[in-house]
């Protein structure tokens, strides 16, 4: 097997709620400020697309973190029932029932996750073009072919290079997992693979994809790499680049 790809799990137990709070705050709503947008038009824009995406990313978000909740409570306290011969308690009864509500959904809402979250994404590289304004532009459609122009580049870009490096260079999350798996694994016909619902503790629920590396037919996973999507994780780094975003473009708005 080879070296795991994607998402490290976060690794520490997470307050749901904190952490849902937490993304409901979009960071980029500082400059919307300063800038003095039209935070309500009558016909949409750059800006109020991008709230709109941003809206339906938390609502993907805050609907998983909840059950990711109810999913990880129930596996533990079925394994402590198991390991002690108890019968459930009322309370562990609950998180059954409600488990057996949410479990069926849990791959459906990564997923769901994922693709809010490219779309998000995608109306960041929209709003660029505030501050971006001369010579040669890269494209505002498209966070992949945003980036793309800044990869290729071979000088700096004058005034905005230190935001040519973040984007070249500081968002490796976006090109894996992210766009890999949504292209490769879920829009896409995908290549030969395994995928599955993991908890790698007991407190976080995760994405996990085997894909086939060229084996023979009758062995086909005998050689495979392992590729994990941790919504959580994802949230975190999201959430720093949309910070890192907004203290950018700031900076650059006209004095």
């Amino acid at each position: 097997m080879n070296f795991p790809l994607g998402h490290r799990s976060l690794g520490k137990r997470p307050n749901v709620r904190r952490e849902v709070s937490r993304v409901k705050q979009d960071p980029l709503e500082s400059w919307f400020t300063a800038m003095e947008f039209d935070l309500d038009p009558v016909v949409s824009t750059d800006v109020s697309r991008y709230r709109d995406a941003y809206n339906l990313y938390y609502l993907s978000v805050r609907r998983f973190l909840t059950n990711m909740s109810i999913v990880t409570r129930y596996m533990s306290s079925a394994q402590y029932a198991r390991k002690y011969r108890q019968k459930y308690s009322p309370s562990q009864r609950a998180i059954a029932e409600k488990y057996r509500e949410v479990a069926p959904y849990t791959e459906l809402e990564i997923i769901n996750c994922l693709i809010h979250a490219r779309i998000l994404l995608d109306r960041v590289a929209s709003l660029s073009s505030h501050f971006l304004q001369v010579g040669n532009r890269p494209s505002f459609k498209s966070f992949n072919d945003h980036k793309k122009f800044f990869k290729k580049l071979t000088a700096p870009y004058g005034d905005h290079e230190p935001y040519a490096e973040r984007i070249r260079n500081g968002t490796d999350w976006f090109e894996m997992p992210l766009k890999a798996v949504r292209d490769d694994f879920i829009v896409h016909s995908a290549p030969k693979h395994m995928r599955f619902v993991a908890l790698p503790n007991d407190f976080e629920v995760e994405l996990l994809i085997l894909r086939a590396e060229g084996v023979p037919p009758e062995k086909p996973l005998a050689k495979s790499t392992p590729i994990t999507v941790s919504v959580l994780r994802m949230s975190h780094d999201i959430e720093e680049f949309l910070r890192w975003y907004c203290n950018y473009a700031v900076s650059r708005r006209p004095s």
